[in-house]
């Protein structure tokens, strides 16, 4: 068995309680992300925001990306408090990490998808690869 699997009933807990005060800040239309993890990177604490996921494939290119609105909520936090966002993308396919900072991602190529749920996906040479 796994972590996940020995704790199940204690995540659900946690994820109830968590959704309750996501309920209540949207009622009061009070901001709020979800923050995946918080490190520290040079001296200076970041923010990222990990997914699993596989590779978006071209046309125009290979790359990762999120949706619009989370880069933008990001980048909001970013430019308030100085806290660089990383996008942290674990690849299922290639079982390796790709990682960079959002700060850096949105001044570089990018391609903004359509359909039910778009996303904005950068290019894969725009991210550090770093392999498990």
């Amino acid at each position: 068995m796994s972590w996940f699997d020995d704790n199940i009933e204690k995540i659900k807990i946690g994820l109830d309680g968590e959704s309750k005060v996501r309920g209540l800040f949207k009622g009061k239309k009070i901001p709020f992300m979800q923050v995946d993890i918080m490190f520290m990177y040079n001296n200076k604490w970041c923010l990222g925001e990990i997914k699993t996921q596989e590779m978006f494939l071209a046309p125009p290119f290979d790359g990762h990306g999120l949706p619009q609105w989370q880069i933008d909520r990001r980048m909001e936090f970013y430019n308030s408090t100085g806290v660089e966002p990383y996008l942290i993308v674990y690849d299922k396919k290639n079982k390796c990490l790709f990682l960079e900072s959002l700060v850096k991602l949105i001044k570089k190529e990018k391609f903004k998808t359509k359909g039910k749920s778009p996303r904005t996906i950068f290019k894969l040479t725009s991210f550090k690869k770093v392999n498990l």
